[in-house]
């Protein structure tokens, strides 16, 4: 698939909650471009420094218009420089890249599990499956984080019409427990569904173990650092299982970063 290098213009710099933003971008053929799942590495500054981009994945896409969003939270020198943009000035971007999520059909409900900061992608893929479903089919989103403040794209998934249910860790908002526990609540249902989900790696592992138990088919998006995004450098290489009981590595940036729950080996 084509990916770009260019200057993003930002168009808007919205704060979203307590040092949490939304970059609104202008970058035509990544809009045009862009899947539900795929990321773009990001540079804040023209210059190489600092050296490393970061991986983002996009919150949503519009081509008419040909911008994009992304989410981040401040927590460090390279979200500070995001943090600093204004209105205007350039972004550097490489992208889209990885693979993305696809809808399993024959299914009436897909299920979108997302992790506190894991739901930027998930509320990309559910503006575009809202639009393909058919009508025996419908969306639950599952979102879950440590706190209120900290849960992401409630308001998105409500505007699609989607069956939201929230669980926070302190019981500051919806149900007192972790995201996982509102799966194992909605997989009692024997109503066939598929899952989608993002978020923290420990909370994947459990999501694909429920999923297995249930034998319900599952798609999840692996949080692996990615120093280049373009499958150079093979820090993000994810341990998968192949037939046959071998295993080999897969390079989230390339292979990934969506795979099958049952061929990822947590560790």
């Amino acid at each position: 698939m084509a990916r770009w290098e260019l200057l993003a213009t930002v168009v808007e710099h919205r704060r979203r909650a307590p040092e949490q933003y939304e970059l609104i971008l202008h970058a035509p053929p990544i809009a045009e471009a862009a899947q539900p799942g795929q990321f773009v590495m990001v540079r804040p500054l023209e210059t190489h420094a600092p050296l490393l981009r970061r991986p983002y994945s996009i919150l949503r896409a519009n081509p008419d218009k040909g911008i994009i969003s992304l989410f981040y939270a401040v927590h460090g020198a390279f979200t500070e420089l995001l943090s600093l943009k204004q209105v205007g000035s350039s972004i550097r971007l490489l992208g889209p890249l990885g693979n993305w999520f696809q809808p399993v059909r024959g299914v009436q409900r897909h299920i979108l599990v997302a992790g506190g900061f894991g739901a930027p992608p998930l509320c990309f893929f559910a503006s575009r499956l809202a639009y393909s479903l058919k009508a025996e089919e419908r969306i639950i989103i599952l979102a879950g984080a440590r706190r209120r403040d900290l849960l992401v794209g409630l308001d998105e998934f409500r505007a699609l019409g989607a069956e939201v249910h929230v669980s926070t860790e302190d019981g500051s908002h919806g149900y007192t427990g972790r995201v996982t526990d509102l799966l194992v609540h909605q997989l009692e249902n024997p109503e066939p569904a598929a899952v989608y989900a993002c978020g923290p790696n420990a909370m994947l592992k459990i999501v694909a173990k429920i999923c297995t138990q249930h034998a319900v088919p599952c798609f999840v998006s692996v949080e692996t650092p990615m120093p280049c995004g373009v499958g150079a450098c093979l820090g993000c290489a994810v341990r998968v299982a192949l037939p046959g009981g071998s295993q080999w590595f897969r390079r989230a940036c390339m292979e990934g970063p969506i795979f099958r729950a049952e061929e990822v080996i947590w560790e």
